[in-house]
């Protein structure tokens, strides 16, 4: 199983019907999405305006995004965090919908690129391969990564191949940890003491180690608002 990491000029939102959108956006980056097929698109989004440009967002949102939900979450000059539920009969990206691969999140849209991921078997990368051709010959495969050995990769290109939070390695391990134990869980289920403990370190240490983690990925998420 291979993740890759591509880029795609701009251009190809013509195909979509979605380059007039970014005469008004600089970008529009998809963080999560809650359901995805076809025609059907339920996603967690960030969308920046471009500078200066005065907009009545839900009469824009409604024009360009058509949804059938939006749920506005934060804004913050010309940046907002969104959900919307969006349904296109004619598909959102023809990539996606034809063949044996999936997006891993986040996707990155603007008008000069799109930035995204895929997860995909080895055996389909020429047919996926033919796909881009088809719509364009200038895509980027920017890194590859077995994601059966995605462990002896270093950093570097473990966040070349997803996007990701800038943690540490031990904050990683030791968040990681946490989360499985059930330390965010409310009750706890396991205490910063016994995560302590586990690593052999002091308790502040974990707490140190937990709270920049969360910061860090608060401010990735949701640093811009």
């Amino acid at each position: 199983m291979k993740i890759i990491r591509l880029q795609i000029p701009g251009n190809f939102l013509e195909y979509v019907g979605f380059a007039e959108l970014f005469q008004e956006l600089e970008f529009v980056e998809i963080l999560n999405a809650f359901q995805y097929d076809q025609t059907h698109f339920f996603a967690l989004q960030k969308i920046r305006f471009k500078a200066n440009k005065t907009i009545n967002l839900n009469d824009f949102i409604n024009q360009h995004f058509k949804p059938q939900s939006f749920q506005l979450l934060s804004k913050f000059e010309n940046e907002i965090i969104c959900i919307m539920n969006q349904n296109r009969t004619s598909g959102f990206f023809p990539i996606v919908d034809s063949g044996p691969w999936a997006f891993l999140f986040p996707i990155h849209i603007s008008h000069e690129f799109i930035l995204l991921n895929l997860i995909s078997q080895e055996e389909y990368l020429t047919q996926l391969y033919k796909i881009l051709d088809s719509f364009t010959q200038n895509y980027k495969i920017i890194s590859m990564v077995d994601l059966d050995k995605i462990d002896q990769y270093d950093d570097s290109i473990w966040k070349s191949a997803i996007p990701y939070p800038k943690f540490t390695k031990r904050q990683i391990d030791i968040a990681t940890y946490a989360a499985r134990n059930g330390f965010f869980r409310s009750p706890k289920e396991i205490s910063a003491k016994r995560i302590a403990n586990h690593f052999q370190i002091s308790e502040t240490a974990v707490n140190n180690h937990l709270k920049r983690a969360r910061n860090t990925a608060m401010e990735y998420f949701f640093g811009s608002f």
